[in-house]
């Protein structure tokens, strides 16, 4: 009987767990200035400076320490120590501790058989001998009578000292150790990529499930005997001679009376799916084939037809949806990656369903590492479905996790930038198919608009609106817009409103119509984010046409047509009247005016309010109070009035004859620019008013 030994090398499972300490800290203590060492919750205690002097530190895990002034020690005085552990401790955290699913023994040993059947083909391709012509693949057996899970492998097999060192030898990867061999020769560099393994613990993750694991093997070398591997995971192994052993490796493992669900073969085809659905051999499972799906994503895009793409995103997505785009991209640097992503055609969010999980699966050499990836995309890329497939991530031990480093970051920036070039790439290939796209999932480039500002500029060539320009439903780009734009034109004007309806019939769209300047119209609940993160476009302001800063460009349009046509038309109040108005409105109209002023721009409405809040903003902040019961006092805003408006003429005479009735009126015009405007909270609070002021206007009659 032989013990397991350990492998203490830089990959081994002792240089994952250690850290290293912090400078000038020893155990714990921390030496300060190099003359005080203070231990943690500790008084600091002096040490000599002078000579070759030490202090004694009465703390637990403290030794003895010397000052930075003091003399190195000799060669005599110092000894060498290996690390010692308990062999038996640390292979129950391998096989217990390490992973967070027990299902992935099925990925472990998988991957172990498809890295022997890789270095067998590379043997046989580099015209080696070696004895054996069976087909390459991986079987696995199930005896629910014997409780025994069985795997087999065609591969290359081991030789004695190769069971010691690989199994026998906790952490110490024979894969590993075979990469690094082959990325030595020129003819077999570019195989090393597909060998797996670089851990050396995955077989241990057997006994998760077993109690008892046994390995029947013989190495592909020509001569080599047949080898029988024994243990029960507690610390020792047993290694024997066995007779009429096939060239390959087989895995008995005893399955535990707590682990029986593995006895299924439905749940074994299930974990294959899922984990090892796109090792490059056939697996079989009780003699039917389990993987039949191929990683498209290592092919040519060339062969890849519209049928593969089809049923690829099925199986990916677990849908039968058919994939709306799709993308097979590769590089090389300066990070290797092979992927193959899909928009798809429906939006589940859009029906009221719960936010959808990230879509793209993280694979290394078609081995599943994390599915449905978070933080590989932005999070408003979560509709896009795929596979990311790459050889130079950072893995931890149990190849469950990424390890969070500038790799993972680069791979993330370069998918996301590829990804939005795609989708723009997209669009000009078909504007109408992309507009019809836009509709379903225009809301997660908005959201991405919001969010990442590192692509915010790319991410704002995706977006598409409706513009006053072309009929109801018809979308544009912004790019479109300023390349239609007149050469005198400083901003894109755009307007959020409810629907198309509302927004042509307001009062602030009417002077830009009059004008001739083309709107966007924006219904979206997040558009005026959209608009207030992006605040411009290719060196375009853009400017909403209820806004202070569309006044002042309408003052300006106003003043240029008075020039061109100084006679106004239409009874309207000389400015004194106006001024008398005004300052009447201001003391009647409510608290929540600051000023009345008459109207510089095109107007067919008796009144409207400008320098508001945001109807958005108002909108949140009511949420956010989370009572629907408190009133969100209004901020104070301006009204502008038309002097030339029946209402407003009638008004100014109605204040000397019925100033009760006037003051009436003037307070339901400013409730009706609230609603123009869409920042009353409710307009039931006005209607007893209005009544009484059409109980009025019968009585006139």
């Amino acid at each position: 009987m032989r013990q397991f030994s350990i492998y203490a090398a830089r990959s081994s499972v002792l240089a994952t767990t250690t850290r290293r300490l912090a400078p000038n800290t020893i155990a714990g203590a921390t030496l300060v200035s190099g003359s005080r060492l203070v231990a943690k919750g500790a008084v600091s205690a002096p040490i000599a400076a002078n000579g070759h002097a030490a202090a004694q530190v009465a703390y637990a895990g403290l030794a003895r320490c010397y000052s930075t002034e003091t003399s190195q020690p000799t060669d005599a005085s110092v000894e060498k120590h290996e690390f010692k552990a308990e062999t038996k401790k640390l292979l129950h955290i391998v096989a217990h501790s390490l992973y967070s699913q027990r299902e992935v023994f099925v990925r472990e040993l998988i991957s172990n058989s498809s890295d022997a059947l890789e270095k067998l083909r590379h043997l046989q391709a580099t015209s080696q001998d070696v004895n054996t012509d069976a087909s390459l693949e991986v079987s696995i057996s199930v005896d629910e009578d014997a409780k025994t899970i069985t795997f087999c492998d065609s591969g290359i097999g081991m030789t004695a000292d190769e069971l010691k060192d690989n199994l026998g030898t906790i952490a110490r990867s024979g894969s590993k150790a075979y990469i690094e061999k082959m990325k030595d020769g020129a003819e077999t560099k570019d195989m090393a990529n597909t060998i797996v393994g670089q851990f050396g613990v995955g077989f241990y993750s057997a006994f998760m499930v077993g109690d008892k694991i046994a390995v029947y093997t013989r190495s592909a070398t020509p001569g080599s005997a047949g080898y029988c591997w024994e243990s029960d995971g507690l610390g020792s192994y047993t290694l024997s001679k066995a007779e009429d052993i096939p060239v390959g490796t087989k895995i008995v493992i005893s399955v535990k009376d707590d682990a029986k669900e593995f006895l299924e073969d439905g749940k074994l085809k299930e974990v294959i799916k899922k984990y090892s659905n796109f090792v490059g051999f056939p697996i079989s499972v009780n003699g039917e084939k389990v993987n039949t799906v191929e990683a498209l994503w290592t092919k040519d895009k060339n062969s890849i037809t519209d049928e593969d793409h089809t049923n690829f995103f099925q199986f990916v997505s677990q849908t039968l949806d058919n994939p709306m785009y799709h993308l097979v991209y590769k590089a090389d640097g300066p990070i290797s990656i092979r992927s193959i992503l899909y928009a798809p055609t429906r939006n589940p969010e859009a029906a009221g369903f719960e936010r959808v999980k990230p879509g793209v699966s993280l694979y290394s050499r078609k081995v599943l590492i994390m599915p449905n990836a978070p933080g590989l995309l932005p999070e408003w890329l979560r509709f896009v479905q795929g596979v990311v497939d790459s050889e130079d991530l950072p893995l931890n031990l149990s190849r469950e996790l990424l390890q969070n480093g500038p790799v993972i970051m680069r791979l993330k920036s370069i998918i996301t930038s590829r990804i939005i070039k795609w989708l723009q790439e997209e669009a000009k290939r078909d504007a109408k198919k992309y507009d019809e796209f836009y509709k379903t999932f225009g809301s997660f480039f908005k959201e991405g608009t919001c969010q990442d500002a590192a692509n915010q500029k790319e991410i704002s060539k995706l977006l598409r609106f409706e513009t006053s320009s072309k009929e109801a439903g018809q979308l544009i780009s912004l790019d479109e817009y300023v390349e239609r734009m007149p050469s005198d034109q400083e901003h894109i004007y755009y307007f959020c409103t409810p629907n198309r309806t509302v927004g042509t019939e307001s009062p602030y769209y009417e002077p830009f119509k009059q004008h001739g300047a083309e709107v966007l119209f924006l219904h979206h609940a997040l558009d005026e984010f959209v608009m207030a993160r992006l605040l411009e476009f290719k060196g375009k302001r853009l400017v909403s046409v209820d806004s202070k800063e569309a006044s002042s460009v309408l003052e300006k349009w106003n003043k240029a047509a008075q020039a061109e046509s100084p006679e106004s038309t239409g009874t309207a109040l000389t400015t004194e009247q106006a001024n008398e108005l005004t300052a009447w409105l201001l003391t009647n109209m409510g608290p929540s005016i600051k000023e009345v002023k008459v109207a510089e721009r095109y107007m067919t409405y008796p009144a409207i309010v400008t320098d508001f809040e945001s109807p958005a903003v108002r909108k949140m902040m009511k949420m956010m109070a989370g009572d629907s019961e408190i009133s969100m006092p209004m901020s104070p805003c301006n009204v502008e009035i038309n002097p030339r408006d029946s209402v407003i003429t009638g008004l100014y005479e109605l204040k000397s004859k019925d100033e009760e009735l006037a003051r009436k009126i003037a307070q339901q015009l400013f409730d009706n620019a609230l609603i123009a405007a869409g920042i009353m909270d409710d307009p039931r609070s006005m209607l007893k008013r209005l009544n009484e002021i059409l109980g009025k206007a019968v009585l006139f009659k």
